[in-house]
């Protein structure tokens, strides 16, 4: 799942993982593998690619307990948007 959310804001900010793999200073093939189904990146790759893109990982409790969100929000820009329900801008 984290791969696909991944994934996704790579696309919405506009980045190819190429780029963004250069700038957090990852292999590209590494990256590459990290987010197709089935991969698994580690911790660290998965935080240096949200702090290079300016998202946060926030772990809250659930009010009901059928939902689990993991909320991921951005600390960049003054737009606000949504992503899976669970990966918000930060204001």
């Amino acid at each position: 799942m984290i791969q696909k959310i991944l994934k996704k804001i790579i696309e919405r900010e506009g980045k190819t993982p190429n780029a963004v793999a250069k700038a957090i200073g990852v292999d590209h093939a590494s990256l590459y593998r990290s987010l197709r189904n089935g991969g698994n990146p580690e911790w660290k790759t998965i935080k240096k690619v949200l702090d290079h893109l300016g998202y946060e990982i926030k772990i809250v409790k659930s009010r009901r307990k059928d939902i689990k969100w993991v909320k991921l929000k951005s600390r960049r820009g003054k737009r606000e948007s949504q992503l899976y329900g669970s990966i918000q801008k930060k204001k």
